[in-house]
């Protein structure tokens, strides 16, 4: 949208996220990417550091795992600091544990897991038989044109971005209806511009984008509405599981449901498939979700 009031540039964004001045001892400094967000958005800082720990493994290896715990929020426009620990080294294998922090403040600590393409069984689960996405709206356009989204909201959801999301449900801005039980939604996604990038780096914008919206799921059943200004929530760990090569200029299916919520907090998970019905990818995130006393005004 050319006349988007909040004007982030996501080739900018592109550009600059693996951009990294590399230090001594495998540390590594990113490049600050301008954004009207107050904080980092998590996704991004997950594919940093599975980047840094990716150029520290040989190129015969590839990422199929990551555990990771948001320690705090990241100030956007600013710097962070990358440390890669080399944790093992085999023949097919290679570990890496990675923290990231910002002003010496601890954002993030991950350990990533990279292997040899083997050959192998193949199983999948089914994929969910839903509309295709050229039958769909993308997400941006749906905010841009409803009135129901918060002022606070604005910033993030209409934000140019690097993915066209694209919900194969009507997207509940208000609480779900009591009917809505089933904790699950799936959105089709892709690049919005075409990347033209190596194997591990279309691996790192998947780790960027698996970050979207996942144990909000857990709101439908909940009856919560994710603009509840009463309603403070943030991503705490996050897991992703890499089954095979990611190209990123292909439509995707993102299937999301609710594994449970207790304490204020929820669990998430999501699958990722190829338009084909193959497995791309699965991913489990718990997040804190805490139902305030006082209303929220701040920007998220």
């Amino acid at each position: 949208m050319a006349d988007n009031p909040f004007p982030d540039d996501p080739m900018v964004e592109r550009r600059l996220a693996f951009d990294f001045e590399e230090l001594e001892g495998d540390r590594f400094r990113t490049r600050p990417i301008p954004s009207g967000l107050l904080r980092t958005y998590g996704g991004l800082v997950v594919a940093q550091a599975l980047a840094a720990a990716q150029r520290t493994v040989d190129g015969e290896k590839y990422a199929h795992s990551l555990h990771a715990y948001f320690l705090k929020p990241g100030i956007t426009g600013e710097p962070l600091d990358i440390a890669v620990d080399r944790v093992t080294d085999g023949r097919s294998f290679a570990v890496r544990r990675i923290g990231v922090s910002q002003h010496g403040r601890p954002l993030l600590d991950m350990t990533a897991s990279f292997h040899v393409d083997e050959a192998g069984a193949i199983y999948a689960p089914p994929m969910p038989d839903v509309p295709p996405p050229d039958d769909l709206l993308p997400l941006t356009e749906i905010f841009a044109k409803s009135g129901e989204l918060p002022e606070r909201h604005r910033p993030f959801w209409l934000r140019r971005q690097q993915i066209d999301w694209r919900p194969v449900a009507p997207f509940l801005f208000g609480a779900p209806p009591p009917e809505a039980q089933r904790p699950a939604r799936s959105f089709w996604f892709r690049m919005k511009d075409r990347l033209d990038a190596s194997r591990a780096e279309h691996a790192c914008w998947l780790a960027y984008a698996s970050d979207f919206h996942i144990f909000q799921t857990t709101f439908i059943p909940l009856g919560i509405a994710f603009t509840d200004d009463y309603l403070q929530t943030s991503s705490l760990d996050h897991a992703l599981w890499l089954h095979g090569r990611v190209d990123m200029n292909e439509w995707m299916l993102y299937s999301q449901d609710t594994l449970g919520a207790s304490g204020a907090l929820a669990l998430g998970s999501g699958t990722i498939f190829r338009a084909d019905g193959s497995i791309v990818a699965t991913v489990v995130q718990q997040g804190l979700v805490r139902q305030l006393d006082e209303v929220r005004t701040g920007k998220i």
